[in-house]
C-alpha cells in the first residue's frame, strides 16, 4: 500500500524542517490547502526529491480565494480551472499518481468561513452549479491528457449547520448518487474520485444515508483515500483508532493512493497510522 502523510500532520512547523524529517524518515507527503503562502512554495516543491503529491489549494495563492470549479462567478471558477491545471502540471513534474481538488459549491464562501458556518445569503439553482462543475472537470480532463495524469475530485463535507433552513445542500458531490452520476457523465478513463473517509462519515450523518452502503457502490470509481476520524458531526482530522470505521474496506482499496490527512502526529503516531491501515489488509 502507498500511504502519504499530508502537510497538516505537521502543522506549525515550517516546510522546509517537514522536508527534512520526510526524508530522514522515507515519508511519502502530500503538499495540503492547509500550507500558507510562500513566495518560492512552488520551487521547494519541484526542488524536493521526496516522493510526494500537490492537493487541492495547493499552493496557496498570495492573494485567497476559495478554489470552487461550480461557482456562477466567471473570474472565480476560470481562477479555479487554471489553479487545478497547474496542480496537473506539478503532479507531472513529480510523477504524482493524481492531482485532485474539492468538488463545487453551488455558492461562494469566503476563505475564513471554510470549516465553518457558511453565510445563508446567498440563493443558488444546483442545476445551474451543476452545469458549470461539469463543463470546469472537462476542460481540466483535456489538459490532463496532455500531461498524462489523472484528476480527481474529492467528496464534500455537509455538516449540519451548512444545510439551508428548507433542508436543500449547497455542496456538490457529498452523497454517493450525485457522485456517481457525475463519474458516468464524464466517461473519462482520467477521471475518478478521492474519497475522504472523514468527509463520508459527518455527510451520512447529516443527509442520512449508510457510510458502509455508500463505499460499496462507489468502490469501483475511488481512486485515492483521505484518512482521518471524528464523531460523525464535524471534519475535525482526528487520529484513527482501531475502531477506525473504514477499516474493513481497505482490502478493497489496496491498489490506491492513501492520505493520512490528521492534524498534529508525531512520527511514532504515523507509523501507527500506516501500520493500522497495513494491517487491515493481513
Amino acid at each position: 500500500m502507498k500511504i502519504a502523510v499530508s502537510t497538516i500532520a505537521f502543522i506549525g512547523t515550517p516546510i522546509t524542517e517537514v522536508l527534512n524529517i520526510a526524508k530522514e524518515n522515507s515519508l511519502q507527503i502530500e503538499f495540503s490547502s492547509g500550507l500558507p503562502y510562500m513566495e518560492n512554495m512552488e520551487d521547494i516543491y519541484l526542488s524536493s526529491e521526496l516522493e510526494r503529491l500537490p492537493h487541492n489549494y495547493f499552493p496557496a495563492p498570495k492573494d485567497p480565494f476559495v478554489l470552487n470549479l461550480a461557482s456562477v462567478n466567471d473570474a472565480i471558477r476560470k481562477r479555479s480551472i487554471s489553479h487545478c491545471k497547474r496542480g496537473l502540471e506539478l503532479a507531472a513534474a513529480s510523477k504524482s499518481p493524481f492531482f485532485a481538488a474539492h468538488a463545487g459549491f453551488c455558492i461562494d464562501p469566503r476563505p475564513e468561513e471554510l470549516g465553518r458556518k457558511l453565510s445563508q445569503g446567498q440563493d443558488f439553482y444546483r442545476p445551474d452549479n451543476q452545469k458549470l462543475f461539469l463543463e470546469s472537470i472537462r476542460e481540466i480532463l483535456e489538459y490532463s491528457h496532455i500531461l498524462n495524469v489523472p484528476f480527481l475530485v474529492e467528496n464534500n463535507v455537509v455538516a449540519s449547520m451548512n444545510l439551508r433552513p428548507d433542508g436543500s445542500n449547497p455542496l456538490l458531490c457529498a452523497e454517493p448518487g450525485e457522485i456517481l452520476e457525475l463519474v458516468d457523465t464524464i466517461q473519462d478513463e482520467n477521471f475518478g474520485i478521492l474519497l475522504d473517509t472523514a468527509h463520508l462519515k459527518v455527510s451520512a450523518n447529516t443527509l442520512s444515508y449508510d457510510m458502509d452502503e455508500a463505499v460499496v457502490r462507489l468502490k469501483d470509481v475511488i481512486k485515492g483515500l483521505h484518512h482521518s476520524d471524528n464523531e460523525g458531526v464535524f471534519d475535525s482530522n482526528d487520529k484513527c483508532t482501531e475502531d477506525y470505521w473504514f477499516l474493513k474496506h481497505i482490502p478493497l482499496f489496496t491498489e490506491a493512493q492513501h492520505v493520512l490527512e490528521i492534524k498534529k502526529l508525531n512520527l511514532a503516531e504515523i507509523r501507527e497510522h500506516m501500520a493500522l491501515l497495513e494491517g487491515a489488509v493481513r
